[in-house]
Formats: C-alpha cells, sequence, structure tokens
C-alpha cells in the first residue's frame, strides 16, 4: 500500500481508502480503479491523501506484488494443504487426473490468446481487464474452497477474503464483464459444488448490478450467492449423488440445507444480517411454492428472488446425477416459462436483457455451416458477436484459432443461425478452448 497527495492521483490507480469517509462520495464500491477525470476531481475536491494499491493498478501504475503468493495469471492447484499422516498420503498422489491436467492446459493456452489479441479498444479492454482481475478470481477461488474444507470440519472460516473478492469480482463485472465471463469458464474446477457457487455468485452480481444496484447492497447479493448452499456439506453425499425420485423424507432432508446453511453462516462474526436473510430465502417462490416457509410475491425480497432465480438458471447449465446440463437459450426457454408462477416476471425480462442472447462460452452455428465459440458480445449489435471458428462448414475441426467478427463490414452477410448446445457435433464445454 502507498499513500499519496490527491495531486498525484491518475486514472488507473486503484483507490483503497481517501482520507476521508467514503459516505461523501457517490461511488458505487469502496475501492476501485480510477477510471476518469471526474473521479479524480472529485477526490481532489473532497481529500488530501488517498491510500492506493499498485498490484492493483493498471497499465505504469502497476507494480508487481512482492510476496511469490500474489504474483497473477500463473496459478498453483487450489488444494488446501492436509495435516494428518491419512492426509499427508493422499497428498502424494496425483492431484489430477491426466485428463483434468490437458484440459487445464487448454484452458489456459486459450486465455494466453485471449491476453494476446490485437484489435479495437474492446479486445485491449478485455484483456486489461483479464490481467487485473484473474489473480483476484483465483484467490476468491482459493477462499471458497476453504471456506467449504472449514465448515465441513466444523471450523470458523475467513469471512474477510470471501467479502474482498466479491467485492473485486463485482468491480471487475462493471468494467468488462465478458472478463469474468471467461474466468468462470476457464477457472472451472470441475467441481458442482465450487462452480455453481462462482456461477450463482457472477450471476446475481451482474444481474444486480444490471438492475442499477451498487455498493453494500450488490456485495452483500454476492457474498450470499457464494455461501447460500455451504449447508450442503451437512446433506448425506449419496443423497445429493441420488439420481432416482425421492422420497419425502429424502426430500425434507435435502431442504434441511438452507437452515443448517444459517446455522453455520450465523456463527460467522460481522456478517451481515441481510446476507442471511437472502440464504434463508433463496428457495422461496413467487407463487408460493417454494421453502422453507412458503412465502410469496414481495415478501421473500428482492435480493432473495434474485439468488433463487440465477440459482436455478446456474443449476440447469451443470450435469447432475438425475439429468444432464443444458444450454443458455434452453434455460432461459425453461425459467421464462415459469414468469408470473415461479419466478417474478419483471424480475425474469430484466434477466434475459442481462445475460443476452448468446454470452462469452456459447456454441454457435453460422448460415455458413461453421461453428465456432462467442468470445466477445456486441453491446450494440446483440446478434454479432466475436466467433473463435471450432468447425467448418464440413463439421471438420479447425486446426488452429481463428476470429470472426461479425461487426466487420465484410461480415455482413454472416448471421448466427442458432445457438448449440454444449456437446452438438461431438463437442463438449472443455474442448472449446483448442489449440
Amino acid at each position: 500500500m502507498e499513500i499519496i497527495p490527491v495531486a498525484e492521483l491518475k486514472i488507473g490507480m486503484f483507490i483503497v481508502e481517501p482520507d476521508c469517509p467514503w459516505t461523501d462520495f457517490p461511488f458505487a464500491l469502496q475501492g476501485f480503479i480510477i477510471s476518469s477525470p471526474d473521479q479524480v476531481d472529485l477526490f481532489r475536491q473532497k481529500c488530501r491523501f488517498v491510500q492506493i494499491d499498485r498490484t492493483r493498478s493498471l497499465n505504469e501504475h502497476y507494480a508487481a506484488p512482492k510476496s511469490r503468493l500474489d504474483r497473477p495469471l500463473k496459478s498453483a492447484p487450489l488444494v488446501q494443504k492436509p495435516a494428518d499422516e491419512e492426509q499427508s498420503a493422499a497428498r502424494r498422489r496425483p492431484l489430477f487426473s491426466a485428463e483434468q491436467v490437458e484440459r487445464q492446459q487448454r484452458r489456459r493456452r486459450f486465455l494466453d490468446f485471449l491476453h494476446g489479441q490485437e484489435g479495437d479498444a474492446h479486445v485491449q479492454s478485455l484483456s486489461r481487464e483479464l490481467s487485473y482481475v484473474e489473480p483476484r478470481y483465483d484467490a476468491l477461488l482459493q477462499s471458497l474452497q476453504k471456506t467449504f474444507q472449514h465448515v465441513t470440519a466444523e471450523k470458523h472460516f475467513d469471512f474477510a477474503n470471501v467479502r474482498e473478492g466479491v467485492r473485486d469480482v463485482a468491480g471487475s463485472l462493471q468494467r468488462n464483464p465478458d472478463a469474468v465471463m471467461w474466468l468462470l469458464r476457464l477457472k472451472s474446477l470441475d467441481d458442482y459444488s465450487f462452480d455453481h457457487a462462482m456461477d450463482v455468485t457472477v450471476h446475481a452480481l451482474l444481474l444486480g448490478g444490471h438492475i442499477g444496484w451498487r455498493g453494500q447492497r450488490l456485495l452483500e447479493l454476492g457474498i450470499a450467492g457464494l455461501l447460500q448452499d455451504v449447508g450442503k456439506t451437512q446433506v448425506p453425499p449419496e443423497l445429493l449423488a441420488k439420481t432416482d425420485a425421492l422420497n419425502d423424507d429424502e426430500r425434507h432432508l435435502i431442504q434441511s440445507h438452507v437452515a443448517s446453511s444459517l446455522e453455520i453462516l450465523m456463527q460467522q462474526v460481522n456478517l451481515p444480517a441481510e446476507v442471511l436473510q437472502i440464504v434463508s430465502r433463496h428457495h422461496e417462490r413467487w407463487d408460493g411454492s417454494g421453502y422453507p416457509q412458503g412465502l410469496a410475491l414481495e415478501k421473500i425480497g428482492l435480493a432473495a428472488e434474485i439468488a433463487g432465480l440465477v440459482d436455478s438458471f446456474c443449476a440447469m447449465l451443470r450435469n447432475k446425477p438425475y439429468r444432464d446440463a443444458i444450454g443458455h437459450q434452453q434455460a432461459l426457454e425453461e425459467l421464462f416459462k415459469l414468469r408470473d408462477r415461479q419466478f417474478n416476471p419483471v424480475l425474469m425480462e430484466q434477466f434475459v436483457q442481462c445475460v443476452g442472447l448468446y454470452p462469452v462460452g456459447t456454441l454457435v452455428e453460422l448460415n455458413s455451416g461453421d461453428v465456432g465459440v462467442v468470445i466477445q458480445q456486441n453491446r450494440v449489435q446483440r446478434s454479432r458477436p466475436r466467433i473463435l471458428l471450432m468447425l467448418d462448414a464440413d463439421k471438420v475441426p479447425v486446426r488452429s484459432y481463428q476470429v470472426v467478427d461479425l461487426r466487420d463490414p465484410e461480415r455482413t452477410s454472416v448471421r448466427i443461425v442458432r445457438a448449440l448446445p454444449n456437446d452438438a457435433y461431438g463437442l463438449s464445454a472443455h474442448d472449446y478452448y483448442l489449440g
């Protein structure tokens, strides 16, 4: 950390703390990157000194962390060191299968490809944001892993690290949501509990920001999304893995994870009451058909409605023991059928607008017959994103990265025919990142 006079404050610096109260400012987040001259002027009007963090700053204002553990990009496996002899023996076994290692290598190559792209301001902005947020995203994922491990061992977890990680992701989503959405796909641990928690957090922050939430309210929503299912650690794993229909006793036992989550979270110090309320109500439904209290309509609370909506959406995108994952558009269609029944119709409309037609990572087929994956959205013309080709018109895999930007004038005749499920033409989510 470094304290500087406001006269030296520049665009690209990360503000940690001013020498006057944050309440004197209209900013959404407490701690962010200066991005405009107006923000610089406001700090110069309100205070004399500010504390900045060079490791979070951009461009010429960036300075690498002194500790090797804090260096960005090349991430270490997120594994808690075991303590006893049995765990030590387990540690000596391979942490990942050969297939998982190759998958992570493909993802890493693709992430490096995104970093190295040259082009318009949007591409450059994506690369800068990836450089900034990737180590912070890794830190949040590591904090989430440790949280689940501590909960399982009935220990307290470090809520401060969780809060700061969610704050970093929220800020990044405001600046460049595509960067976070890529990390969501490329940093998957292939473990439902962790991946789903990150999915819910990011989509909750995305929707909350879309409807205008900022600051503490948005931060609490993201924290709740990350922690709302910690109580499932108390549910027998064989029950969560069951493939056939549940009986009443089994259903009630699974639903008890809400009470278990609250019991765990209420033991934590400084956890906001709003987070607990969101967790307690994220399975309530608009028509009163949810649990545990059967609340309906506005009694649920908008934050809990958001948490419940994105929880349902994200669950549809991942394989579960009793059903296969479905694609982005199909998941939206399924949820849209439930508007004005299980979900607030106005909120549902906003969610569709928020996530868009073809978010990054969506597999699409062009009228040329080529198949590719969306690597960047077009905020003005959502139907004309930037696409990385994967299969040619004959459905033969391409040998190297080839980017098609549907915004280019010479591409006016090219259009997306349809979005595809992840396994279309023998592809899968893990095969997107070739090279």
